[in-house]
């Protein structure tokens, strides 16, 4: 199977954190392709670091910071989560404060482990049960618990825009989480002069340009 994938085309092999590789970058592949016909990208999933020695992996895109030994990085965008949850679990309440937040049942990320407690403290407060609640591994899965009205969760809008934009999940407070930690391609050194490689590193960094631009360009209501 490695033999047949390899023949009659340039192949990148791409590890890619889930959500990011289903909600962002899939709808935006085929532009790739209809540009580099010659390249194909393969996509498998991986959430967090690992060797590229011990891999078939030619690049990676995750989430961290650019500190990744025997790589190059190129950075595509930051998270900014928010507190979204079911409408029906607000009850008509419309936005809420920390405090209320902090009353209901907090959905965790396996991966961001103290989101929950950087997220209140940015408000100034010091909440007992900030790590509590279920966990998950992906972001994809946050959303189903919350859409589920099993709690609330913070997830980076653009990994949800239509499920804010069909209702089915609801911004429950306006504070953003802010991180110094963003989304990466990363290319291990021995690749970076790869021709396939640096036309995907091109595109995605432009793409990603884009996107944040046209975030910025949206009024806070439809950003949300």
């Amino acid at each position: 199977l490695s033999v047949m994938r390899q023949q009659g085309a340039n192949v990148i092999e791409l590890a890619v954190v889930p959500t990011f590789g289903t909600q962002w970058l899939l709808p935006r592949l085929k532009d790739f392709q209809q540009r580099h016909p010659e390249v194909t990208v393969n996509l498998t999933n991986r959430t967090r670091p690992f060797l590229f020695a011990d891999t078939p992996f030619d690049a990676a895109i995750y989430y961290g910071d650019a500190d990744w030994s025997g790589t190059q990085s190129q950075w595509l965008m930051g998270e900014n989560p928010l507190p979204v949850c079911s409408p029906a679990l607000l009850d008509g309440e419309g936005l809420l404060d920390a405090k209320r937040i902090a009353s209901l049942p907090l959905l965790q990320q396996t991966t961001r482990p103290y989101a929950w407690r950087q997220w209140f403290n940015g408000q100034g407060l010091n909440v007992p049960g900030d790590m509590t609640g279920p966990r998950y591994e992906l972001f994809s899965m946050l959303a189903q618990a919350a859409m589920h009205e099993m709690g609330v969760a913070l997830i980076p809008p653009f990994l949800i825009q239509r499920e804010l934009e069909e209702g089915r999940l609801v911004v429950a407070n306006r504070h953003v989480l802010s991180s110094d930690k963003a989304y990466y391609l990363m290319i291990p050194e021995r690749k970076v002069e790869s021709a396939s490689l640096r036309a995907f590193r091109d595109w995605l960094a432009v793409q990603a340009q884009q996107y944040i631009a046209s975030r910025q360009a949206e009024t806070p209501s439809r950003l949300l």
